[in-house]
């Protein structure tokens, strides 16, 4: 019987970031992973033979700059990149939208649909980055109570920011800001990312927050691809936890964490084998931690009964496509690579379209027209497919996880050609140039990638599963009622998608209760955010119309990039 000083349960970005935290600080650590593959959401894999996709997360931007410098996750393989475009919109008028890595790029850009709305882009872009900085400073922290975080807000003079990017809907957040209906549309997609609602729901302003605040090399607000697929990522933490010491093993689904008197001592495999140890992490979603790992004598009923509760309604599903030609999206003459292809598209976004999209999800039904973002990253990444082919990876969001009178596997197929058809209404050619496909359902991400319900979240996120109520206020602090067992995946704070803090905070609290280093509790001062002499300086201009004016000049200007690069610095 093997023992170790801590067991993390799961080999996703999160679980793996755990286990560099644990191992660098001398702990002898054993990450075992289900399948056969690190990563968990964030993998890539060879899902049609010699071609490979990032399977379910294909963007990187969110993964903290701090976990990549301390893990030194470059030294150990990872390289991001960027293509020229970011983003590429095609909506169903004809008309189409680009956002450039180059803030003045974007903002001829949005002057073609309304220039108040370019103007009011910016002025939005400020707003976000302000919020941004009064939020980020407890993304590595333990939990503050949502209380602490309003008077944090308050103290800054900044209650109606708190309100509109955590309370609202994202269709109230952008009404307030922009008149054009398609710049609202593009907008609205980042609000509707593995939610169970739609534009209209209160609280997905916070949801748009979250997957818009990223960064990438500095530059605020900004994502880019990791070379080789999303795989790199967690291949690089592999590699830097195995250098400090960590064992990973693969192919090793635990059937139980072992519980005596109620501490962890342990975990059973579904062999049947036994690993000891002081301290267990589970990367693995709140319910499948705590109900499925655990027995029910372990926890109190009513705990239990809390946890059974926990939100994880929202789902979304993947189609990979192998073709053999690039799609020719309607407003280009061929299907030559170009920046069309570059980031991530969108195809078909309205707000209308987002809203029946609620209602189908709600019934438990597919709508009659599906929003549908894409990734080629093939087109700058060589690596990812043989020469001629491309891997072009289809997302759909807001889709139920049981639907009515009939299930996932019976519908697959035909729910896939249903979006292809979508599809060809915007690229043509690609009805005679796909050669294979493979289709991942919601149903397949709880099933193959033990994510329940299907969502990559782990739990909702909106305000009520937020900050020192995530997933529950019982377990804000990565601890649970299980002595020596911890939660340390993305249903904890600070919430989903690739960003590793979650990890970093529950080894800190791992580490914390054995005497090495200290808990990360929300020590925070409330206030201005990091680099707050610029921040006030940005808002003193920016407070007047002339102001504003005067930046949207600078911010348009291509002359003057290296002083709008440097405002939206995130550090």
């Amino acid at each position: 019987m093997s023992t170790y000083d801590a067991i993390v349960i799961g080999a996703g970005h999160n679980g793996l970031v755990a286990a560099n935290y644990l191992a660098r600080a001398g702990r002898r650590t054993l990450v075992l992973e289900a399948r056969d593959v690190v990563g968990g959401a964030c993998v890539t894999e060879e899902l049609i033979p010699d071609s490979r996709w990032s399977s379910c997360a294909f963007i990187a931007g969110l993964l903290r700059p701090e976990i990549i410098a301390e893990l030194e996750l470059k030294r150990f393989g990872l390289e991001l990149y960027q293509g020229d475009a970011l983003s590429f919109s095609l909506f169903e008028d004809g008309s189409h939208l680009f956002l450039w890595k180059e803030v003045d790029r974007t903002l001829r850009e949005l002057e073609k649909f309304d220039k108040s709305d370019a103007q009011r882009f910016v002025d939005f872009g400020l707003r976000l980055q302000r919020f941004a900085g009064l939020v980020t400073p407890w993304l590595m922290k333990s939990p503050p109570s949502r209380s602490k975080l309003l008077a944090a807000f308050e103290e800054a003079g900044e209650q109606k920011l708190f309100d509109e990017f955590t309370l609202l809907s994202v269709r109230d957040l952008l009404d307030r800001y922009f008149e054009d209906e398609r710049i609202k549309s593009f907008l609205t997609f980042f609000g509707m990312v593995s939610i169970w609602g739609g534009p209209s729901t209160p609280g997905t302003a916070y949801v748009w927050g979250h997957h818009s605040w990223g960064e990438f090399e500095g530059q605020f607000g900004q994502f880019g691809f990791a070379r080789g697929g999303m795989g790199a990522i967690t291949t690089a933490l592999a590699r830097a936890a195995e250098h400090h010491g960590a064992e990973i093993r693969l192919n090793s689904p635990i059937r139980r964490v072992i519980v005596e008197r109620g501490k962890a001592i342990g975990v059973e495999l579904a062999d049947g084998e036994r690993v000891l140890a002081e301290q267990v992490l589970s990367n693995a979603d709140p319910k499948r931690s705590l109900l499925d790992l655990l027995a029910a004598r372990d926890l109190e009923p009513d705990f239990r009964r809390e946890v059974e509760l926990i939100d994880t309604k929202g789902s979304m599903a993947r189609i990979h496509l192998l073709i053999d030609e690039l799609p020719q999206y309607l407003p280009f003459d061929s299907p030559a690579a170009g920046p069309q292809h570059h980031g991530h598209q969108l195809l078909g976004a309205s707000r209308e379209a987002f809203e029946q999209a609620w209602e189908a999800q709600r019934r438990g039904v597919f709508p009659e027209k599906f929003v549908i973002e894409a990734v080629i990253q093939s087109v700058t990444d060589d690596s990812l497919a043989p020469p001629g082919l491309h891997t072009m990876t289809l997302g759909v969001q807001q889709l139920p996880f049981e639907l009515a009178g009939t299930t996932w596997d019976a519908e697959r197929e035909r729910w896939a050609d249903l979006v292809l058809e979508d599809l060809f209404r915007y690229a043509p050619n690609l009805r005679e140039h796909i050669v294979e496909r493979v289709v991942i359902t919601p149903r397949d991400l709880d099933r193959e990638y033990h994510i329940t319900g299907g969502n990559i979240f782990h739990g909702g996120m909106l305000l009520d599963q937020l900050f020192g109520a995530r997933p529950l206020d019982t377990l804000a602090n990565y601890r649970t009622p299980v002595n020596g067992y911890y939660l340390c995946g993305s249903g904890t704070h600070p919430g989903g998608g690739v960003m590793g803090a979650n990890g970093h905070n529950a080894a800190m609290v791992a580490l914390a209760d054995v005497g090495i280093g200290e808990d990360p509790a929300d020590t925070v001062t409330p206030g201005a955010p990091p680099g707050s002499w610029r921040g006030r300086a940005i808002g003193r201009i920016m407070a007047s119309k002339p102001g504003r004016a005067f930046g949207y000049q600078v911010a348009r200007q291509p002359l003057l990039r290296k002083v709008t690069n440097f405002v939206a610095r995130s550090r």
